[in-house]
């Protein structure tokens, strides 16, 4: 298993979202027959937009878009009973739709409730409401294995991402000291970057759900070092826009330079010292 990750993070991009999604895609399909459903279609659409980033997103999101497909489901099947296919309560059910959508807050459970109110309005058959259920069924499908896939198959793992993520971000930042005292170019981008790659990685920790969770207090440890990272990147950028280095010490400048300094190795150390 270790070593499928490896391939997969080192493939170019195909990363193991992608093929969580192939996957679950797959499955839909394969339900959506054994059910004997009209068309796999809205199962295979709503598993590819529902595998999130990580387990907590994907169940939010899938309540959202499960909600949003039944109301614009009911909402179609209602208008079709009365006018199917017509014009004038397409547009006036779009707005109803997304309406309420927006009145629930349901995130990301707009466009999809709007396709499937689509469909259902346009539908020209005897029984529109069996036909509005199936549809959210094929939803339901979708959203259950995007969530199950995601579970089962090599779940996110941040506590991973984190510590990596602060491995890279200790040597930089212990680079980039060496570098303010002998005047090679700081790479203030990517240490940047790295603080927000740490910072997205704890948020998405903090919200998964705790029994996919893994060391609390190691992940809290790192987590309350991000906001001295970030003064050490101040500190970091001030020395880089001093100009030209090592400045002399005759130099106006240097008494900045000095103070810039000691106060990014005093921070660094604070780190060192509560690791």
């Amino acid at each position: 298993m270790e070593r499928i990750k490896k391939l997969l993070k080192s493939s170019g991009g195909m990363g193991l979202r992608i093929v969580k999604t192939g996957i679950a895609a797959t499955l839909c399909v394969v339900v959506s027959y054994w059910l004997m459903l009209d068309t796999p279609f809205f199962a295979v659409s709503t598993t590819v937009i529902s595998m999130g980033k990580s387990i907590d997103i994907s169940i939010r999101g899938g309540k959202n878009r499960i909600v949003g497909a039944a109301i614009g489901a009911a909402i179609g099947a209602a208008f079709a009973m009365a006018l199917p296919g017509n014009a004038g309560l397409c547009g006036i059910g779009v707005i109803l739709t997304l309406y309420l959508c927006h009145v629930l807050k349901l995130n990301g459970g707009a466009p999809l409730a709007c396709i499937i109110f689509t469909i259902v309005v346009l539908y020209r058959g005897s029984d529109p409401w069996f036909y509005a259920g199936q549809r959210c069924l094929e939803v339901l499908i979708g959203v259950a294995i995007a969530l199950l896939v995601n579970i089962i198959i090599m779940p996110p793992n941040y506590v991973a991402q984190i510590k990596r993520a602060y491995a890279d971000l200790r040597g930089l930042v212990e680079e980039s000291i060496d570098f303010a005292s002998t005047g090679d170019p700081i790479d203030i981008l990517a240490i940047n970057q790295t603080i927000r790659a740490l910072s997205t990685a704890v948020e998405h920790y903090i919200g998964e759900i705790k029994f996919f969770r893994g060391n609390d207090e190691e992940v809290f440890q790192i987590s309350c070092k991000i906001a001295t990272y970030r003064q050490i990147l101040h500190e970091l950028t001030s020395i880089d826009e001093l100009g030209q280095r090592p400045i002399p010490k005759d130099s106006p400048l240097y008494p900045v330079f000095s103070y810039h300094l000691e106060r990014l190795i005093a921070l660094y150390d604070a780190c060192k010292e509560e690791a």
